[in-house]
């Protein structure tokens, strides 16, 4: 197999997509391995690229692209701080005799989070400028990295998503737009569960000459510097305009990059509360519009949402058996899609045998079904006595939760992309496997392949990951794990200390193709079909016309039947 790393792209588009981003860059900075006796299975170069600054300091940032709009950031610069100098500003370098005015803008105040990681940049180039010819002994830095080992509570301070970013970021890497409904002047930089116009007002700011050059400009210079790009991954937020501004990109990529391939992550808070009835119409047309689009354009869509309907914002939520969420908390539910995508994301980021993301398409997308599925075990649910063989035979079916609105992927399986990480070679088998003759397995992948077999709905393939690296959950990740969850992410019920933080956690995720995901498209179709385009001013507003939302919901209904496979099935809940 080739050694050559192709790279993938990162667009991250709206308020919830960037909150789930960022808490996803900082699992991948967490799991950086700097000590070459360390294993790992994670290869960070599909992701991150190097660089250099101009005082010589080598860096090492993600390929990215994040887009909101203007007022959301508060201290981070909108080109980051990566290249900035961090020491006072200077009046010595003016290139006129005459008298020079400095005039101070009081900074957004910053939780304690950002303020130690600042300092640790000022310690780090303080190292580095003692000599720029001499490389700096890891161990000294690591003394430095207070903001990983300290114990924050940042659920009540965190407001925007840069709030707790830990990597810095390309100057490019941060694009706002300055308003959705330049006409209307709806849109406004709010909380996450506010709204800022729909699908159709975001697809017209998109056009916008400004907006589409800049971002396309951007995402052609993110694709210059891969050496052998292999395709994007776009997360995008859809209960807004955002779907309508990923629409956009989506068709640029399918003009500009029509060889490679696009997996799309849709994403919802699921602490959306639409105050009145024609916000909550327009969200809910927009999440429809924005499913029926972005799975025409993707190579594959795969829908995140916490709650176990898409449409309705007052349906249960999905719970996680060890977990503690705040289900209104963005930073708080944020950190689980997270996870998962840190999870997954590893069948096609892997240091030794990496599946390119066109097979990862191809096994999810048999017979033009585009919509696919996640599922999560976070923690995975192992006692801290227990083996991985012990755990999959009493327990392994209680731990997945589904993360694409409640759908069942047992339903009728065709195919699946399974990761298991982070369990150690000495808890893989019983004690007794060698004395009772029971087979003895090398890595957690061959055991939990070996285990699947004996399913009794075996999808037609299934490909299964695994790595030893676990989820490294240091800060500022949120301490939303249940006082039974020890150190290293297993179940100890009898634990007695009180609790610190958990450091790591292993987990299983994985990525699906079933009959299962046809109960959320029926929900989408059902929903279509109902709306009367003419009745709801908020649609008009947008541009919403009769004819093109019937074409759309032409479209859904041919993705739904793809699942269905019965006419009489996707039709019977018109009555």
């Amino acid at each position: 197999m080739s050694k050559v790393t192709r790279e993938l792209i990162t667009l991250q588009v709206g308020c919830y997509a960037n909150f789930v981003g960022t808490h996803w860059w900082n699992l991948q900075e967490a799991s950086f391995v700097y000590n070459t006796s360390t294993p790992t299975d994670i290869n960070h170069d599909f992701l991150f690229r190097e660089g250099i600054t101009s005082q010589r300091q080598e860096t090492y940032t993600p390929r990215l692209l994040a887009i909101d709009l203007k007022g959301s950031l508060h201290s981070l610069p909108s080109h980051g701080t990566l290249y900035s100098d961090l020491g006072e500003p200077s009046t010595s370098e003016a290139s006129w005799g005459g008298q020079v005015e400095l005039i101070h803008q009081l900074p957004q105040e910053k939780n304690d989070f950002l303020k130690d990681l600042e300092q640790e940049d000022v310690r780090f180039r303080g190292l580095v400028d003692e000599d720029k010819d001499i490389c700096i002994d890891d161990s000294k830095i690591s003394e430095t990295d207070t903001a990983s080992k300290k114990i924050y509570d940042l659920s009540k301070s965190v407001q925007v998503w840069s709030d707790f970013l830990r990597p810095h970021l390309h100057p490019n890497a941060i694009y706002l737009i300055d308003n959705l409904l330049p006409s209307v002047g709806r849109a406004a930089a709010g909380s996450t569960g506010g709204t800022w116009g729909g699908f159709s007002s975001g697809h017209s700011a998109f056009q916008r000459e400004e907006v589409e050059e800049e971002i396309t400009d951007r995402i052609r210079c993110l694709a210059e510097s891969c050496n052998s790009l292999q395709g994007f991954q776009l997360l995008s937020d859809i209960h807004d305009g955002m779907g309508g501004v990923s629409c956009g990109i989506l068709q640029h990529l399918a003009d500009e990059y029509g060889s490679k391939d696009s997996i799309t992550f849709t994403t919802s808070p699921p602490h959306l509360a639409p105050s009145t009835d024609p916000a909550r119409i327009l969200m809910q047309a927009s999440i429809i519009q924005s499913y029926a689009e972005l799975s025409q354009l993707s190579s594959v869509l795969i829908p995140l949402n916490l709650r176990k309907s898409v449409l309705d914002f007052e349906a249960p939520y999905s719970a996680f058996q060890h977990l503690t969420m705040k289900e209104y908390n963005a930073y708080v539910t944020s950190s689980i899609m997270a996870a998962f995508l840190d999870t997954v994301s590893m069948a096609y980021r892997s240091r030794t045998l990496p599946l390119p993301l066109a097979n990862v398409v191809d096994i999810l997308t048999p017979a033009r079904r585009k919509v696919a599925g996640g599922s999560l075990a976070f923690p995975l649910g192992i006692s801290s006595t227990q083996s991985l063989s012990d755990w999959l035979h009493q327990e392994q079916k209680s731990s997945f939760v589904s993360l694409s609105s409640g759908c069942n992927f047992n339903l009728e399986p065709v195919s699946e992309v399974l990761t298991i990480r982070g369990i150690p070679a000495s808890r893989l088998n019983r004690p007794d496997a060698k004395r009772s003759g029971g087979r003895v397995f090398a890595s957690a992948d061959q055991l939990y392949k070996d285990f699947l077999q004996t399913s009794l709905k075996p999808p037609s393939f299934r490909y299964v990951v695994g790595a030893v690296d676990p989820v490294k959950t240091p800060a500022p990740f949120p301490n939303i794990f249940t006082p039974s969850v020890t150190d290293e992410g297993y179940i100890d019920i009898y634990q007695k200390t009180p609790l610190q933080g958990v450091s790591s956690v292993p987990c299983s995720a994985g990525l699906h193709q079933s009959k299962g995901l046809a109960d959320l498209l029926q929900q989408l179709l059902t929903a279509a079909k109902k709306f009367d385009v003419m009745k709801h001013p908020s649609l008009l507003e947008e541009g919403v016309d009769k004819d093109s939302w019937v074409g759309m919901t032409e479209d859904l209904q041919d993705m739904t039947y793809n699942y269905c496979g019965d006419s009489e099935e996707i039709t019977s809940d018109d009555d």
